[in-house]
């Protein structure tokens, strides 16, 4: 795009829904041809297997109910969320509810199914032009897993002379009282293992080539049962801890996994935890991984919510728009290849229809702002229907809410969690509501799937819109440019936008939080509160 190119903008008029005759409601009549491209750029669900959906009736979600449920997601005809790609949370053997401190890497644990099981959910995706990733947790194993027994039980038995136990060596053990902490004591034998996160994880000895050899069995065992690519847990602790990691080692690492990965597969999905500031997970793009988390944009701090709580200090349309074209110039420095990963919210966050306090069209808005913007966003399960979940972990884990009326599916959540507050309804009563938030996410990822532009576009902020509840991008791929102009106010806008000087032809589509018409009549544009129009 010439970036002096004038953008003759002027607001001429605001208005709120108490005035007569400004919020119009309307059939929507956008609908676009389905255009998906498959790469690497996709629309992900975040599952918690536990708590989604139950096949065999013991409470727990199982693998089999996933795969029961997938026309929700997608049923392969354009129809269901829209969903193109699943984030497994860790199905592996696990003495834990979270599943975090794995036993056996070459297995799903029993509570959720089988091998086959999975093999059967992989090839049910791959129908629906879904791809499956899964959790890979490598920094650590759980303290039940054999190799870890085997080491301590060596231990025991002869502290002063500990023999020739091969998995002595896959973890990191000190004798005498540690100089750091982030260290577990093997009983009173004098000798400490290294467990940054808690006594029952302990940490890997990454650098030894047994580990690494078993990792990439592995890695090559899962990726033969049809799963697609891995997401990998805090990898700023792979060498050090979450505030004094190792960048460079941590990210030669990620490399050689990815490396072992792409190997088997390609196009094997790699997507990454860096839980920190914009200038660090931004130099995490400097590995060969796929992608990784957009932190800044996410949570109740972040620069979704704050935009629209107007938290912070410079919380507008116009500031948003301008960060999301800086936060992909900055990836871009570091990777001219680099698929972003934004979301608002997962298993360790605040869910987001808490931020908003229960209002619909803030938590609409907030759905809308992400989900067009640039990568692959990723969508935590439940959040479309508006589940909340803020204090513990298990609490942001609970059961997906299906129904109210029909117990079939229904899971009863991880054990300690609070009793849930629900602020919206039950999925099968949002599914017929058309103004529900179900539906607003249906038509959000609709959008990013007839308009490939959205995820892919290289964006360029339009200059001349004085209202800074007002702003407009450009996005242009392969040859192909469209606008999106977003209103994050509680009122109607009118604005004089110039098809000649902004280059477009008409609405493509719109997304509008109170369910009021986005129009345009001439060179004039009507934006209902909280809204986002698609131009081309």
């Amino acid at each position: 795009m010439n970036k002096k190119l004038s953008v003759p903008i002027a607001i001429v008029m605001a208005c709120t829904l108490l005035v007569p005759g400004c919020a119009q409601t309307a059939r929507y009549e956008y609908e676009q041809p389905l255009n998906i491209v498959d790469d690497a750029y996709r629309t992900w669900y975040e599952v918690f297997v536990p708590s989604f959906y139950d096949a065999d009736g013991d409470g727990t979600g199982d693998l089999a109910g996933l795969t029961a449920k997938l026309n929700y997601l997608n049923d392969g005809k354009g129809g269901g969320l829209g969903i193109t790609g699943i984030w497994l949370m860790p199905i592996m053997p696990s003495p834990s509810y979270h599943k975090y401190d794995v036993t056996d890497y070459e297995n799903v644990d029993p509570s959720y199914g089988t091998l086959g099981d999975l093999e059967q959910l992989a090839t049910e995706c791959h129908k629906r032009g879904i791809r499956l990733i899964i959790d890979y947790e490598f920094n650590h194993t759980s303290s039940q897993h054999p190799w870890f027994l085997s080491a301590t039980q060596a231990i025991r038995d002869n502290p002063d002379n500990l023999g020739s136990n091969p998995y002595l060596a896959y973890y990191n053990f000190v004798h005498g009282t540690p100089a750091s902490s982030g260290y577990a004591p093997v009983g009173t034998t004098g000798w400490y293992y290294e467990a940054e996160f808690t006594s029952s994880m302990p940490d890997l000895n990454l650098d030894n080539t047994a580990v690494r050899a078993e990792l990439e069995k592995s890695a090559q065992f899962w990726l033969g049962l049809g799963v697609d690519g891995f997401r990998l847990d805090a990898v700023q602790t792979y060498y050090g801890t979450t505030s004094s990691g190792d960048i460079d080692r941590n990210i030669a690492l990620i490399d050689w996994f990815t490396g072992v990965c792409q190997s088997v597969d390609p196009d094997a999905y790699i997507v990454g935890e860096v839980w920190s500031n914009a200038t660090t997970i931004a130099d995490y793009y400097r590995s060969d991984a796929t992608s990784f988390f957009a932190f800044p944009f996410a949570q109740a701090t972040g620069l979704v919510a704050s935009t629209l709580n107007g938290t912070g200090s410079n919380a507008s349309a116009q500031s948003f728009c301008k960060a999301t074209a800086a936060w992909q110039g900055m990836l871009q420095e570091y990777d001219t290849q680099a698929i972003d990963a934004p979301f608002i919210g997962n298993h360790d966050t605040a869910r987001p229809a808490g931020f908003f306090s229960g209002d619909l069209q803030k938590t609409k808005m907030a759905a809308g702002l992400y989900l067009t913007m640039s990568g692959g966003p990723f969508v935590y399960y439940g959040e479309e229907i508006g589940m909340t979940g803020s204090r513990t972990d298990p609490d942001k884990r609970g059961p997906m809410l299906w129904s109210d009326t029909v117990t079939t599916g229904m899971t009863t959540g991880p054990p300690g969690m609070e009793p849930p507050v629900h602020l919206f309804a039950a999925e099968d009563v949002q599914d017929t509501d058309p103004a529900s938030l179900l539906n607003y996410y249906r038509s959000a990822i609709r959008l990013r799937n007839e308009n490939p532009e959205i995820a892919r576009g290289t964006v360029s902020v339009l200059s001349g819109i004085a209202d800074p509840e007002v702003c407009a991008v450009a996005k242009t791929w392969n040859g192909s440019r469209i606008l999106l102009v977003i209103n994050t106010s509680n009122e109607a806008k009118m604005l004089e936008f110039s098809r000649t000087a902004n280059r477009y032809a008409g609405i493509r589509g719109y997304l509008s939080a109170t369910g009021a018409a986005a129009t345009l009549r001439g060179d004039q544009l009507t934006l209902p509160p909280m809204s986002i129009m698609v131009l081309r």
